[in-house]
C-alpha cells in the first residue's frame, strides 16, 4: 500500500500515520488521546497533525512498563524534562524568563541590556542592566568569507584572548566574559563599534542603516529570543558547562549547533521558501501548493498550541516598517495561512518578517537569532556550573551481540 506523506505539516508536529507508529497503537486509540486532551491536535490543509512532544511523553509513559532503560531513551527525544532549570519556562502560558513575561516585557521596551542582567544575575531587583558594547573582532576568522555565525565562531579564539575578565573567577568576571561575547558577536554582525551609552541594538540599527524605529524592533527581537529553556545548542551548552570548558567553549559549542537547518537555520528555509511564492495571487498559490502538500514552514509551534506568543510583537513592530515588496511579501503570507488554516507563525518566521521590514539581507535573520541566544547560552552555563555534575547520558547498545561473550 503506498503511503501519502505530507510536508506541508507545521514544525513539530507528525502525521496519524507517525504518531500510531511511535506509539504502538490503532488510529481509534489515537484519537481517544485528542478526544480526551492528552493529545494536540491541529487541521492543516486535508489532513491532522498531532504534536511530537506530546506523543513522546505518551510513548515515554507507555514505555514505563517496559523498564528504565526505555524511559530514558524516550526522555533523550524531543519534549521530555531532562535538568532542572530557574532560568526559563515555556509552555502553553507563554514564554517567562524567571518569572517575567517576555512578550510583556518586549512590549514595555525592555531593553536586552535588561533581560540580560534578569537571566545572568538573578536575586533582588533583577539584577539590573547589564553593559554591552558593540566590539567587532578584527583578526581573519572575522573578516573571512561566509554567514556571520561562521565567522564568529572562527572570531573565537581572538575573543578569548582578549578576556575582560583577566582569568578570573567569580560573579564579576564571568558577566564581563559574557558582555564580551555579546559585545563582539554584535560588533561584527553591524560591521562597526559601540558610541558611548549606545545599546546593542541601537548599535546594530546604525550600523544595518536601517529606517526610524530600528533600534526599538532590534531590542524587542533581542529580548524575545534571549532563551528558550532546553533546545539542542542550548543543551550543547550545557553539556560543555558540566565538562568544565570555559565560556568560550561554551558558547562555541552551542553556536555550532545552531547552524544545523532543524534548529537556528530554519530562518534560512523560512526565507528560501518565501522566494518561491508569487507576489500576486498569494493565497490561492499557497492553497494550491498545501493540496498538493508542498512544505510551507515556519508556522505552529508545539509548546504553543495558541499561537508563540514572541511573533505577535515582532510582527507588531514589522508591519509599520515592511514597505518593500519582500517584506510585503511575508507579511501577507502570515494573513493567507491564518485564513486558510487557523495556524500562526513561529518567533523564526516573525523575525524573517521583521529583517525583510529592516532591509536587512537574507541570512541576517539566522544570525539575529544566535546573537540573542548567546544570552541564553551564558545563563545556562553559569547555571550548570552552579548545579555541579558532568552530564553524561548512557547509551542502550542495540547492536549485534559480543563476539565470544
Amino acid at each position: 500500500m503506498r503511503k501519502s506523506r505530507f510536508d506541508n505539516r507545521p514544525d513539530g508536529y507528525l502525521d496519524a500515520g507517525e504518531a500510531c507508529a511511535r506509539l504502538g497503537v490503532k488510529r481509534d486509540t489515537l484519537y481517544t488521546y485528542a478526544s480526551r486532551g492528552e493529545l494536540r491536535r491541529v487541521a492543516f490543509g486535508r489532513a491532522s497533525f498531532y504534536a511530537a512532544d506530546d506523543v513522546e511523553r505518551l510513548a515515554a509513559r507507555a514505555a514505563a512498563r517496559r523498564g528504565h532503560a526505555a524511559v530514558a531513551v524516550g526522555a533523550m527525544r524531543w519534549g521530555e524534562p531532562v535538568l532542572d532549570s530557574a532560568i526559563c519556562r515555556a509552555d502553553d502560558r507563554g514564554l517567562f524568563y524567571r518569572g517575567h513575561d517576555a512578550a510583556g516585557l518586549a512590549r514595555r521596551g525592555a531593553s536586552f541590556e535588561e533581560v540580560v542582567g534578569l537571566l545572568w544575575r538573578p536575586g533582588p531587583g533583577d539584577g539590573g542592566p547589564v553593559a554591552i558594547r558593540a566590539e567587532a573582532p578584527r583578526g581573519p576568522g572575522a573578516r573571512a568569507a561566509g554567514p556571520a555565525v561562521g565567522r564568529f565562531v572562527r572570531a573565537l579564539p581572538e575573543v578569548a584572548a582578549r578576556d575582560p575578565g583577566r582569568s578570573g573567577v567569580g560573579e564579576a568576571a564571568d558577566v564581563a566574559r559574557g558582555a564580551a561575547l555579546l559585545g563582539a558577536f554584535g560588533g561584527l554582525l553591524a560591521g562597526c563599534g559601540g558610541r558611548e551609552g549606545e545599546g546593542l541594538a541601537a548599535a546594530l540599527a546604525r550600523g544595518f542603516g536601517a529606517p526610524a524605529g530600528a533600534s526599538a524592533a532590534l531590542d524587542a527581537a533581542l529580548v524575545l529570543l534571549a532563551d528558550h529553556e532546553l533546545n539542542a545548542s542550548t543543551f550543547a551548552a550545557r553539556i560543555a558547562a558540566s565538562a568544565g570548558a570555559d565560556l568560550y567553549a561554551c558558547v562555541g559549542a552551542a553556536l555550532y549547533v545552531v547552524t544545523g537547518a532543524r534548529h537556528g537555520a530554519s530562518c534560512d528555509r523560512i526565507e528560501a521558501l518565501l522566494e518561491t511564492l508569487p507576489a500576486r495571487g498569494l493565497g490561492r498559490e499557497l492553497a494550491r501548493r498545501m493540496a498538493r502538500g508542498d512544505a510551507v514552514v515556519g508556522f505552529g509551534h508545539p509548546l504553543y498550541p495558541r499561537g508563540d506568543p514572541r511573533s505577535a510583537p515582532l510582527l507588531e513592530h514589522a508591519r509599520p516598517l515592511g514597505r518593500s515588496a519582500r517584506a510585503a511579501k511575508a507579511l501577507a503570507l502570515v494573513d493567507a495561512l491564518a485564513s486558510l488554516s487557523g495556524l500562526g507563525p513561529s518567533v523564526d518566521y516573525a523575525l524573517v518578517a521583521l529583517a525583510a521590514a529592516l532591509g536587512l539581507p537574507p541570512g541576517r535573520a539566522t544570525a539575529l537569532f544566535a546573537l540573542a541566544r548567546t544570552a541564553g547560552w551564558v545563563a545556562h552555563a553559569f547555571e550548570q556550573r552552579a548545579q555541579g555534575g558532568l552530564l553524561r547520558p548512557r547509551a542502550r547498545y542495540v547492536g549485534p551481540a559480543p563476539v565470544g561473550a
